[in-house]
């Protein structure tokens, strides 16, 4: 099988894109009041995700999950308090480190945002091989590597990588 060209990556992002833009998350209403009455920010759905997953879930282990600074994970923590999605403890064997889990009003909202947005992943990882779902990951961790340094002024477009027929496109 011939390796898929950048246009037809950038199709398939967009389609995938476009169905997650179109999909509001379950508890429009319900949501739109937890989050103080605005639209989340990726990133605290990220973390509202990951504490539901994982949590109680320590800052520490929650900032290394989420790929982001303490201080960012501090804010976004704060946030989700702010807006009452998640509660705080203290560890029982470690009374410096405080844990974080969802709310148990908002379980529910996060169990529905779980059943839509991260359910699809699941299937779509058991139907690929091993070695399949592990080069999505990285070409989708490279993606956004390379996006990143697009933002940053870098080179936006190899031209020594890309076939000419492609950049006449």
């Amino acid at each position: 099988m011939p390796a898929p060209n950048p246009t037809e990556l950038f199709l398939a992002l967009g389609s995938v894109v476009k169905r997650l833009r179109h999909s509001p998350l379950p508890g429009a209403e319900q949501g739109h009041a937890a989050f103080g009455g605005g639209q989340p920010a990726p990133r605290h759905i990220a973390a509202l995700l990951q504490i539901a997953t994982d949590g109680p879930i320590g800052m520490s282990d929650l900032a290394e999950r989420l790929h982001v600074s303490l201080a960012t994970t501090s804010q976004v923590v704060t946030e989700l308090g702010d807006w009452g999605l998640i509660e705080r403890s203290s560890d029982e064997t470690d009374r410096r480190r405080t844990l974080v889990s969802v709310a148990a009003a908002h379980r529910p909202l996060t169990r529905a945002i779980i059943d839509q947005r991260l359910r699809p992943l699941q299937r779509t990882l058991r139907r690929l091989q091993p070695d399949e779902a592990a080069a999505l990951l990285r070409g989708l961790v490279v993606l956004a590597e390379e996006l990143g340094q697009t933002k940053l002024g870098q080179p936006k477009l190899d031209t020594a990588t890309v076939p000419s027929k492609e950049l006449s496109r």
